[in-house]
């Protein structure tokens, strides 16, 4: 029986990330560091400021069997704007009142479960909690789930609370995220109003109708130089013969652009400006955004969902920037101003909406409400991480049965924003490992467990 429960207890700890703390630029206690089943790894330092509350900053990423790569220089939410459909009121709430300080809320063991709580000022109010999430790939012979670590806070401002929250998976994606949650806070006597809803048991007022706009601020420092990044706007355009392709523009100069649904609008952030598609590198696709809030009367800057600026110290904020840095502009539309980030040191700025309708369902707690995005890790490794890279009998006959043929085309495309472009064609071999992908997928489909939810 001892020698079952020893060989129980060994399984259980080889299959555990375990937290480790590496060589930073920041003293211990602000540091973080998380080391996966694949080999890999992330570490970071953390910082609690009055507005912002959590910045991250000094971000590596350690592939299996590789150095500390340098992804980020900082992260942070640098606005969450709030505006009501009637225009009465709108809120700025990390410029007006701040998501650190005395709005962040102590956090309990059961808040954080199995993980790791740091505090702030004393109290607990950040948690660390590594997790698996759902299957990371599947073949005919092999399961994995995906791993991640979290690091979230939760701020009370008003009547709402926020979960801020940073993940990242030991692939080299992250996915920044922010949950809305407390109760709703604004209503109209009008009983009628169009611009929210009678709730259940309130018939003499409507609750009023809002859009939370998340603004996140990512300072890229991909590799060993953080001035030689490349951020290119990529479009699939649908031409007559019904076929998608790819054009791909650099961006050149400071930008303000939008999320075209149409073209499939989505960002690639490439560590240095190299000709082969192989180029490590992270992409943002903007899958889940929403429905955005755009008024150009009272705040233009919204009428834009991505923002490519030079990095200046005193840019930190969205919207009523001023305030705080009065020789600097007042938003972020004000930012761009057509410099050239030939060179430079890149910051982005991203910016995901929600629409919040008030239903029965929100009163007196509502549920939480989540929006973010993610940016995937683009050739931070060679394969699959975390495979043996031995393919299956089935993967292999299906690849020897499969007929590859190669006639994908990246459109040239000269913008206002850049230049000419020249896309590379996808390769016999990048196809090849598409169609490996998909044919996996059908045989699985075919052998398939159907669980009863």
């Amino acid at each position: 029986m001892l020698i079952r429960i020893a060989i129980l207890l060994l399984l259980v700890l080889s299959v555990t990330p375990r937290l480790a703390h590496g060589n930073l630029d920041c003293p211990v206690e602000y540091q973080i560091s998380a080391q996966f089943e694949n080999g890999a790894a992330w570490k970071m330092c953390w910082d609690s400021r009055k507005r912002e509350n959590i910045v991250l900053s000094d971000v590596h990423f350690q592939p299996q069997g590789a150095p500390l790569y340098s992804v980020f220089n900082t992260l942070r939410l640098s606005q969450l704007h709030v505006s009501y459909d009637d225009s009465n009121v709108t809120y700025n709430d990390i410029t007006e009142f701040g998501l650190g300080g005395g709005y962040v809320v102590e956090l309990k063991q059961e808040d954080c479960p199995g993980g790791q709580l740091i505090e702030i000022g004393g109290l607990n109010r950040l948690c660390t909690l590594m997790s698996s999430e759902d299957d990371s790939y599947k073949t005919p012979d092999e399961t994995r789930q995906s791993q991640s670590i979290s690091i979230f806070s939760v701020s009370q401002v008003g009547s709402y609370a926020y979960l801020v929250t940073w993940k990242f998976f030991a692939d080299g994606s992250v996915e920044p995220s922010v949950g809305a949650a407390g109760a709703l806070q604004r209503s109209s006597d009008h009983s009628h109003s169009h611009h929210g809803r009678t709730l259940e048991d309130v018939p003499d007022k409507s609750w009023l109708s809002h859009t939370h706009n998340y603004y996140w601020q990512i300072d890229f420092d991909l590799g060993d130089d953080p001035n030689n990044d490349v951020v290119s706007e990529l479009e699939f355009v649908t031409g007559k013969d019904g076929r998608r392709a790819l054009s791909k523009t650099p961006l050149r100069v400071e930008a303000a652009r939008t999320i075209n649904p149409k073209t499939m609008t989505s960002w690639l952030i490439s560590d240095g400006d190299h000709k082969s598609g192989l180029v490590a590198g992270y992409l943002i696709e903007p899958q889940n955004y929403g429905h955005k809030m755009v008024n150009k009367v009272t705040d233009p800057y919204t009428e834009f969902d991505f923002f490519v600026t030079r990095q200046n110290d005193c840019e930190r904020f969205v919207s009523e920037n001023a305030k705080y840095y009065p020789e600097c502009e007042e938003d972020i539309l004000q930012f761009v101003n057509n410099e050239s980030i030939n060179g430079e040191d890149i910051v982005l700025w991203h910016r995901i909406s929600f629409h919040h309708v008030p239903r029965n369902e929100d009163r007196h707690v509502m549920h939480s409400h989540w929006d973010g995005f993610v940016m995937q890790a683009r050739n931070l490794h060679a394969q699959t991480p975390g495979h043996s890279g031995v393919e299956s009998d089935q993967v292999l006959a299906a690849i020897a049965s499969t007929d590859i043929q190669s006639d994908a085309v990246v459109q040239n495309k000269e913008t206002e924003i850049g230049c000419s472009v020249v896309g590379n064609r996808h390769s016999s071999r990048d196809v090849g490992l598409l169609a490996l992908m998909l044919l996996s997928f059908l045989c699985l489909r075919r052998g398939r467990i159907t669980l009863v939810d």
